[in-house]
């Protein structure tokens, strides 16, 4: 019986599946510091020469967060961000940090970015 809760005991942690909390935009601020998955429709972009925005939940300067895509990320998504995602329902995953009292996400990678 001990080697069976031993045996469940050390497993348990290959079971263990870590899942992104869904969370709406204007609750972004509770999240700082934390990896999410928010749900929103894009309102405005920007594409500028080290970095590309793309605002969620209302255009800039009233935008509830704002998805960063750095100029060194950008050569990985099929075509530019900016347009690629202008109008559309989108779930962005990663980490919420806040750049001058904005809320954003930094995206390194295309799969952090779906259409709905």
């Amino acid at each position: 019986m001990k080697k069976l809760f031993l045996l469940l005991l050390l497993s348990a942690p290959a079971f263990y599946a870590k899942s992104q909390t869904l969370v709406l935009a204007k609750d972004a601020a509770q999240y700082v510091g934390k990896s999410v998955t928010i749900c929103d429709s894009v309102y405005s972009t920007k594409a500028l020469d080290k970095i590309t925005l793309i605002n969620l939940g209302g255009a800039y300067p009233k935008e509830l967060l704002t998805i960063v895509i750095n100029k060194e990320d950008q050569a990985k998504f099929p075509s530019e961000p900016s347009s690629m995602f202008m109008g559309n329902k989108v779930c962005v995953t990663g980490t919420i940090t806040e750049f001058k009292g904005k809320k954003q996400i930094v995206v390194t990678e295309p799969k952090q970015i779906v259409v709905k």
